[in-house]
């Protein structure tokens, strides 16, 4: 009986959700467009076949990808994000200690279980993750959460493996790592990869192999672990619950440059609604709030950069009307007439628990303060019921003018979360 760590990965995320709800396209190439239908940033194992290369930009593969059959969509952010809701909620009928990795990856931890128990439980959650959420998930299973990650490559890659690969035993680690270059582990970066490998390590193994000494005058305390974790021995636990974020962000690269101070008023209205709803949903207050305009990079003009200015709040809060107010402060101080804005973001400083927050001399009265609460509880409980669209209710500084939003002319409809987007059937 041992302890056991398994990193529970999506296949191909972005682009297995938009098969979930047309399985006309299983099997056949789906690509996924960055903001604006730049750039690729999710291939289907098809797409990946053809050679396109993760980042490549649209125009420069358009009429290949056309030429080929590939269905390509812009990025449904909302579909993505709820489709990774529910794939978390299901690992967490699996295990009390689950760590939420990313949008598509997850860590789980089994106590006091045989490598045979974990093997049939593995086989087990994948085929449930398939079944409750149509999303096709690779488990890999170890006694660390480095090698764990490991073997979630090797579930990923080899495809005799049917989506699991469990390292139980010390010839099970030693084969993973022998094929495995050291640039994929997790914890040795761009940097360290390359460095390794000109002293002739390229190979997971290898970097296990190095005396542990060397490794940490040179590598310092993360080099160590990662290569303590890599010789068996769990070092990072799982991590339920996160440490508390420093700044929380939303931004978005326009489809066109913009250059009206109202339309950007409009735009970092909508971002600042945005980071409400994550403090929000995390417990947190803002104490003060950044606005960033950034010109187009590929503008000649080297003096059309960046313009960024702060607001404090009166009081710590993530109520969307107090963030907005701050944001728009910010707004008028970093605007600069003349130029053309191509990006604008919202950022959320001086973040701390709201059950931490102390009141200031300018905080609102008790009743003025439970007003403000319940009229932001009904905006956020209106909205949540997604009936007439995510922002049914929303603050008068923000309008329907879509003149700023990115480009999204391939956008699949959001199955899960628009009233207006649910498929239709009909029956004859």
């Amino acid at each position: 009986m041992a302890s056991f760590f398994a990193l529970v990965d999506c296949n191909n995320f972005f682009a297995s959700c938009e098969r979930v709800f047309r399985p006309d396209l299983e099997g056949r190439p789906v690509a996924v467009l960055s903001n604006n239908d730049g750039c690729i940033i999710a291939r289907s194992n098809e797409v990946k076949a053809l050679g396109v290369q993760m980042g490549t930009p649209y125009f420069k593969v358009r009429h290949m990808l056309a030429q080929n059959g590939v269905h390509v969509f812009s990025s449904n952010y909302v579909l993505y994000g709820d489709l990774s809701a529910r794939v978390m909620a299901t690992l967490a009928r699996f295990s009390a200690e689950l760590e939420i990795y990313s949008i598509d990856e997850a860590f789980l931890k089994f106590d006091n279980v045989s490598a045979e128990w974990m093997q049939a439980e593995a086989h087990n959650l994948r085929r449930t993750v398939r079944r409750w959420t149509g999303l096709p998930v690779s488990v890999g299973v170890a006694t660390t959460k480095t090698l764990a990650k490991i073997a979630s490559e090797r579930a990923k890659k080899d495809a005799d493996l049917n989506g699991v690969r469990v390292l139980a035993d010390d010839a099970a680690v030693l084969d993973a790592l022998a094929r495995t270059p050291v640039g994929d582990v997790w914890g040795i970066g761009r940097q360290w990869n390359k460095r390794l490998k000109s002293q002739g390590v390229y190979t997971a193994l290898e970097f296990a192999q190095l005396p542990a000494t060397g490794v940490r005058s040179k590598m310092g305390v993360v080099g160590a672990r990662t290569q303590v974790e890599l010789l068996g021995t769990p070092v990072f636990s799982i991590e339920n619950q996160p440490a508390d974020r420093k700044s929380c962000v939303a931004s978005r690269s326009f489809s066109k440059t913009v250059g009206a101070l109202d339309d950007l008023k409009e735009a970092v209205a909508n971002f600042a609604a945005r980071v409400s709803e994550r403090l929000n949903g995390e417990g947190m207050v803002a104490g003060s709030v950044s606005v960033f305009l950034l010109t187009d990079r590929f503008n000649d003009h080297a003096s059309q950069t960046r313009g960024s200015a702060m607001a404090a709040l009166a009081a710590p809060s993530g109520r969307t009307v107090d963030l907005t107010r701050a944001a728009l402060v910010a707004l008028e101080k970093a605007y600069r007439p003349g130029f053309a804005y191509k990006k604008a973001g919202v950022m959320a400083l001086d973040l701390m628990a709201a059950d931490r927050a102390q009141p200031t001399l300018f905080s609102l009265k008790p009743e003025e303060d439970s007003r403000a609460g319940d009229l932001q509880a009904a905006l956020e409980k209106i909205n949540g019921m997604r009936v007439g669209g995510r922002d049914l209710l929303h603050v008068g500084a923000r309008s329907p003018h879509l003149g700023w939003h990115m480009r999204q002319g391939l956008r699949s409809p959001r199955y899960t979360t628009a009233w207006a987007d649910l498929p239709r059937v009909h029956a004859r």
